[in-house]
């Protein structure tokens, strides 16, 4: 499963469940240990720069304020966390903090019951979330907000053009890449890169969707954090 969110500036969002608001059940057998690795990396217009020295932390959903295991980044950005299962589904996130740069929150499509190998982090400056809010997507975003970015694929991990992204509660704007990679507040569905972007939606719980005629997308459950980027894929 790849989750490696690739955004145009910036990578803003969640740990899914089975849409009705309870954990999937555990398949029979989850490893004792998974292990959950990517890169973390500085997103702005003028690329990607891989960060070391980023704390990357796996927490669960059922208990936010404990840190399951952590690690830092290397000089190249790579980081890898082993989890200890309990042989049980892994139901839950990673945050990353850096100074300089906004906490970022990754979660998977669903919860894991196996290892995770593309768990890349895209963070950014705050003065690149008040570009790609305001100038290009034309809703300032507020500190006191959560918001959201969401890669939607289809079943076999492609990228999906043409679909739109909704989110309960409402984003104040919802938005796309244009043809040329960047943001554009006038476009109305996702572009061959698959990613949208939820703006100024209300901190708390937020249930992230896709849709697309011929296609049922999987909707979960996101925590969208005040002040901090939230990433996420939406899959069938």
């Amino acid at each position: 499963m790849r989750t490696t969110l690739i955004l145009c500036l910036f990578a803003l969002g969640a740990c899914g469940d089975d849409g009705g608001g309870e954990p999937a059940d555990a398949p029979p057998n989850v490893p004792a240990m998974i292990t959950v690795s990517g890169t973390a990396a500085e997103k702005s217009a003028g690329g990607t720069t891989p960060k070391s020295g980023v704390m990357v932390a796996a927490y669960r959903n059922s208990d936010p304020n404990t840190v399951v295991v952590m690690t830092t980044t290397d000089a190249s950005g790579n980081y890898s966390l082993v989890i200890p299962t309990n042989g049980m589904v892994l139901d839950g996130y990673v945050k990353a903090t850096l100074s300089g740069l906004v906490d970022t929150y990754l979660y998977p499509p669903k919860p894991l019951a196996a290892d995770f190998a593309s768990a890349s982090i895209f963070m950014i400056t705050p003065s690149t979330r008040s570009t790609l809010s305001g100038l290009l997507c034309g809703s300032d975003q507020m500190d006191a907000n959560g918001a959201v970015a969401v890669l939607v694929e289809d079943a076999a991990n492609m990228t999906i053009a043409g679909a739109t992204v909704s989110s309960t509660p409402a984003a104040a704007k919802y938005c796309y890449n244009g043809s040329n990679g960047l943001p554009d507040k006038n476009a109305t569905g996702t572009a061959m890169d698959g990613i949208g972007y939820m703006l100024n939606v209300a901190a708390g719980e937020v249930t992230v969707s896709a849709s697309k005629s011929g296609t049922t997308f999987f909707s979960h459950k996101v925590n969208a954090r005040a002040n901090a980027l939230t990433t996420t894929l939406i899959q069938p």
